[in-house]
């Protein structure tokens, strides 16, 4: 999984703004210099912007952080002045959505129509939610609060959402929420949902700009374009078998039809990248595990259940056979 370069940019200019020193970020975190940041072609791992969103909570001592960033305007990036070119709200969210995919494969964010209450879903990737469900909010409250922030700019403060729906737990305090969105989110829920009036999103863009648009679109899609042809189909696999993980991985016929070829297209296509379905699976189950047993308040038992095993033995030997150490020892040497 990947994530592009603007998206820690923007994190750290708002920690600078903050008054927050980003060099122990560079050196010490992530593993990263800070040209690579500023490197418009630059790709992270989904770790490394976890690790940037670590830095931000730890540094800010905010429980909030996802919440008080993501109300920063300039976030926005190329999608966001493309989005303000739009002719109205629901046309800005429709577009937003179908580019989002140039800041990487972490989280997918759909545009759902409805008559009377059409609404945005935002997806985090299955693994990140598993083993780094803290992070996984401040993005998700980052998201829907710039969001958030984009209603009340175009309407002069007088729209907001008709409703909210949170996986995250409730917190102690939903005091900050309602600050954000002018009503109280509902948590627990089946999945991260912002739903608005249809009537709210058919309000005129204030920057509406058709060439604007156009220029900005067809950059975007350049990006995409370049950047489908530069990964590898492994990758993809990758991607898919991690965005689609629910107590039990996908099969190969699955992935194909996510990638939108055949089975027999894919094997094909893997053969010539010298690897095959089957080690791609096993070597991201394990990558997997790995990062679930650093996260001692998971039993091995869970671990073992959460990636689809029938019992804790099955997956111990299989685990043992791919590393060459027992999950136990390899939480030990870990801690």
């Amino acid at each position: 999984m990947f994530v592009h370069s603007s998206r820690i940019k923007k994190q750290i200019e708002y920690l600078t703004l903050k008054g927050i020193k980003t060099e122990q970020l560079f050196k010490k975190k992530a593993g990263f210099t800070e040209e690579e940041v500023l490197d418009p072609e630059k790709m992270f791992s989904l770790e490394q912007f976890q690790q940037v969103l670590k830095f931000g909570m730890n540094e800010t001592g905010d429980n909030f952080y996802g919440l008080h960033f993501g109300q920063e305007p300039h976030i926005a990036g190329t999608i966001g002045m493309l989005c303000a070119s739009c002719r109205n709200l629901k046309e800005a969210f429709i577009q937003g959505c179908k580019l989002f995919k140039i800041q990487g494969d972490f989280a997918e964010i759909t545009f759902v129509e409805d008559k009377h209450y059409p609404k945005i879903i935002y997806k985090i990737n299955d693994a990140w939610l598993l083993n780094s469900p803290e992070t996984a909010r401040q993005e998700v409250d980052g998201m829907f609060a710039f969001l958030a922030v984009i209603l009340k700019i175009n309407s002069n403060g007088l729209v907001k959402s008709f409703r909210i729906n949170l996986q995250c737990k409730r917190p102690e305090t939903v005091e900050e929420y309602e600050k954000a969105f002018g009503i109280t989110p509902r948590f627990s829920q089946e999945k991260n949902e912002m739903i608005f009036r249809e009537t709210d999103l058919m309000i005129p863009m204030k920057a509406f700009n058709p060439e604007t648009f156009q220029l900005l679109k067809n950059h975007i899609e350049l990006l995409l374009s370049r950047r489908n042809r530069e990964e590898s189909v492994a990758d993809r696999v990758k991607s898919v078998l991690l965005s689609t993980i629910r107590y039990q991985f996908p099969d190969m016929e699955t992935v194909a039809s996510k990638l939108k070829i055949s089975r027999r297209t894919l094997q094909r296509q893997l053969s010539g990248e010298k690897t095959s379905f089957k080690n791609i699976l096993q070597e991201t189950k394990f990558e997997l595990a790995k990062k679930l047993l650093q996260q001692k308040q998971l039993t091995i038992s869970e671990i073992s259940y959460m990636l689809g095993y029938s019992d804790l033995g099955n997956f111990s030997r299989s685990f043992k056979k791919f590393t060459g150490r027992s999950p136990q020892e390899y939480r030990n040497s870990v801690s």
